[in-house]
């Protein structure tokens, strides 16, 4: 079929009660362009994989997945991973996989250790094509890639060792396979088509489940649970002769869907279980998911509403289109629209898991990341629609003053961060002004490219302005905010440390590069943890090595420790950059020296 049933209906009798069932017409949209999935895949390469091999890895929790995957390798053992020796039962093993699979193939490096990150935003940028493609056309099937594959939530998290946007494909893939299976239309015959979208919704939970967790189950259980039994009711009311029939249907096809996920998933929980015993259950189910959701002891708490703006943030530069939304918005509450089946499935594709996420007690900018494709489907509608009906094919082509709004806000923020980017050079330790300069002023040309399109005659070229734009700006920040000539701070610690002495003398290090340094150097560091931990190991009879932030010397030299220097780095460390750090750029706050110490004279 074709998408006339997407389209803006006026109001009748029903117009306030949405149709879930699509009026029994089966919902797909056959076409697809290789081309245009061509065009998806050289996006994602400029956005996800150029460049991916800088920065260095950052003191952030990325480097608990490239050093526990290093040591994989290392090590041998591919059922338990460890950090610094430790065993590390945070998370399943699927990323760790991945990445030590990528060290066996191209060696140990931080591109080897980013790529299944950037796959899985590959991978996701083509699933949301897909499932946009299928439900509306091919038009909003490429904006909504396009959208996915350049909006900053996802580059940001693509270019870093870390397992969000790997379930959050996981999540996209298994929500629109079981949609398709349980919830959309279809037509007669169609239960050969129905049983592999199971198995491929099953397989889906199951590298979910390997990556993050219960989490993985969770958020397409209560997205597609309560749409799947809201069609049993419907088919209910209609059939009221087969409730027997359509209950079976769903439990069979939920049985199919919970065995393909439980194969593929279960043998390594049971050969963790058999090395650890039953202990490690309870540390990863108890601890690891239940506390990090209902208690703050592993994030601080934040307010209810504190995702709404990470959802913002996470879709920009495409946040502002948002108010495309606001007139069929305004159409539904006024019951001068219908509400489309479609449109109800992406909506609670994205409050659903919005609404799980709110309520937990610890919350983390990432977790978000499995909302976003369904907002790019719904903005990629809005958006081409839109276009359509203002463009130069249109009746009565005109600009669209909504459009030209949203334009300029986008561009006038992209343009804003180009100033911050050269605001912050003093912040940019040995990258040359000039280069910082050059990416500042792309970053302002390309936000004010999106303005001028925003308001002239070529309006239907805003898409194409917003994915330049992006584009710019990732390689930008990567080039130039992110990388700097020749080796990082943390690479010039751990020269520091092989130049000082073998390897056989122990090292501390004390609330700088706690996470990232053991990559680099590729032994176990002894974890201080207070001031009293590092006066008594730098009194230690034997020699040893201490990586210290200057300030803290300071402190533990005036407490009676004795510290001998061997060198020195000025350290930025980019995982934590915030909005503040580019407003108000303070390099005696923001900037920290990094010392090496030892508690034996240097000769």
């Amino acid at each position: 079929m074709g998408t006339g049933m997407l389209a803006s209906e006026p109001a009748d009798s029903g117009a306030s009660r949405p149709d879930l069932l699509g009026s029994g017409r089966c919902v797909y949209n056959p076409s697809v362009s290789p081309t245009r999935v061509s065009l998806l895949v050289l996006l994602c390469v400029l956005t996800f994989f150029v460049g991916l091999g800088r920065p260095a890895i950052t003191d952030s929790d990325e480097a608990f997945y490239a050093e526990a995957a290093r040591e994989m390798v290392e090590g041998g053992d591919w059922i338990t991973p460890t950090y610094n020796g430790q065993y590390r039962f945070e998370k399943p093993v699927l990323y760790y996989w991945l990445a030590a699979l990528g060290y066996l193939v191209a060696g140990v490096s931080e591109g080897a250790a980013r790529v299944p990150s950037a796959v899985a935003g590959l991978l996701l940028v083509l699933t949301t094509y897909a499932c946009a493609r299928r439900w509306y056309d091919e038009t909003t099937g490429l904006l909504a890639g396009a959208i996915t594959a350049t909006s900053f939530g996802y580059v940001t998290v693509a270019r870093q060792a870390l397992p969000d946007l790997m379930l959050a494909c996981f999540v996209t893939l298994s929500i629109w396979a079981a949609l398709v299976a349980l919830v959309t239309p279809r037509p007669p015959g169609a239960d050969p088509s129905r049983r592999r979208w199971l198995i491929v919704a099953g397989a889906a939970l199951a590298g979910g489940f390997l990556t993050k967790g219960p989490i993985g189950v969770v958020l397409p259980a209560i997205v597609v649970g309560p749409l799947a039994l809201w069609r049993c009711w419907s088919e209910r009311a209609s059939r009221p002769d087969d409730v027997r029939a359509i209950v079976t249907r769903l439990g069979l096809d939920v049985g199919l869907l919970a065995l393909v996920g439980l194969l593929l998933a279960a043998p390594w929980f049971v050969a963790m279980t058999n090395t650890h015993g039953l202990a490690y259950l309870d540390r990863f189910f108890i601890d690891e998911n239940l506390q990090r959701f209902v208690t703050d002891r592993y994030n601080a708490p934040r307010p209810f509403w504190y995702y709404v703006p990470i959802v913002v943030g996470g879709l920009s530069p495409w946040s502002p289109l948002m108010l495309v939304w606001w007139t069929p918005i305004r159409r539904v509450i006024q019951r001068a629209q219908r509400v489309q089946p479609v449109e109800v499935w992406l909506t609670v594709w994205a409050l659903a898991p919005l609404l799980f996420y709110s309520l937990s007690i610890g919350k983390q900018p990432r977790y978000i990341l499995p909302i976003l494709p369904p907002l790019a489907v719904l903005l990629a509608r809005g958006v081409s629609r839109r276009l359509a009906r203002f463009g130069p094919h249109a009746e009565t082509p005109r600009r669209d003053r909504l459009l030209a709004v949203a334009g300029v806000i986008s561009g006038t923020v992209l343009a804003l961060f180009g100033v911050f980017v050269y605001r912050a050079q003093s912040l940019l330790v040995g990258i040359p002004p000039a280069t910082i300069l050059t990416g500042a002023v792309l970053l302002v040309v390309s936000g004010l490219g999106v303005s001028v399109v925003a308001v002239s005659s070529r309006q239907r070229l805003i898409p194409v302005a917003l994915v330049v734009a992006s584009v710019v700006s990732t390689l930008t920040v990567q080039y130039v905010v992110l990388s700097r000539p020749g080796p990082e701070p943390v690479e010039e610690m751990a020269a520091l440390l092989k130049a000082a002495g073998p390897e056989s003398v122990s090292y501390g290090r004390y609330r700088v590069f706690v996470r990232n340094l053991l990559f680099y150097t590729g032994r176990p560091h002894v974890d201080l943890v207070s001031g009293e931990q590092v006066r008594a190991f730098l009194g230690s009879t034997d020699p040893v090595f201490c990586v210290i932030g200057e300030a803290d010397l300071q402190q533990v030299r005036a407490d009676g420790a004795t510290a001998h220097e061997l060198g020195r780095v000025a350290y930025l460390n980019t995982g934590n950059l915030t909005i503040r750090t580019l407003l108000w750029p303070d390099p005696g706050t923001d900037l920290e020296t990094v010392v090496l110490v030892t508690n034996r004279p240097p000769r």
